[in-house]
């Protein structure tokens, strides 16, 4: 998912997906963002929340971030919409659940200013400082054996049983409502989730 906060410049969903390289596509219909955020039918669907424009890409574009060997560098697509967007933050966000993967990248005036990688079993990778929704998830971690734990969300006892990875949604969905202003998969995301319109292109 690709968030560009306030989008000052207006352009309809075709000519913004042209100038991200994306072409032989069609409008296919209207969606909500419960079933586009993982479509697996390699569309992408766009809509409007918060003065937020989203991009659910079916890991089309956030692919690109997974492969960059310099984390700092921009993407093609994070360029592309730094150029079109020059005065709005743009986040991208992804997650996984098979391998316990999360990625999120946050671009500002054309700069990379925050990346972080984690998979589980992998090291993980990351470029720029804690933003302030992150530091709210570390908070709740400590250093056990020389490794990172964190309590669960749902566990008010101090007890740290959760490595990194098995925090993915927590950050994932924490740091999406940087822009979003609420958080996915709580009590405060229905209308984001299923009132909001999406517009699928194939």
């Amino acid at each position: 998912m690709i968030i560009i906060k306030d989008p000052s410049i207006k352009l309809t969903d075709s000519d913004l997906l042209e100038k991200l390289g994306i072409v032989n596509f069609s409008f296919s219909g209207d969606t909500t963002l419960e079933e586009c955020m993982y479509p697996t039918d390699k569309s992408f669907n766009i809509g409007e929340f918060n003065n937020c424009k989203i991009i659910c890409d079916d890991y089309q574009l956030t692919t690109l971030l997974e492969v960059s060997p310099k984390p700092e560098n921009l993407s093609d697509y994070e360029k592309s919409l730094s150029d079109i967007f020059s005065n709005s933050e743009i986040l991208t966000v992804a997650c996984h659940s098979a391998v316990n993967y999360h990625l999120y990248s946050l671009v500002k005036n054309g700069q990379k200013i925050r990346y972080k990688k984690v998979v589980h079993g992998e090291t993980l990778v990351e470029f720029g400082g804690r933003i302030e929704q992150e530091e709210k998830i570390y908070a709740s971690s400590k250093i056990i054996d020389g490794q990172r734990m964190f309590k669960s969300s749902f566990n008010d006892e101090d007890i740290y049983d959760n490595t990194e990875d098995q925090m993915m949604e927590d950050f994932t969905f924490g740091v999406a409502a940087r822009h979003l202003g609420v958080t996915i998969s709580t009590s405060d995301d229905e209308e984001l989730m299923f009132e909001t319109q999406f517009r699928k292109y194939l």
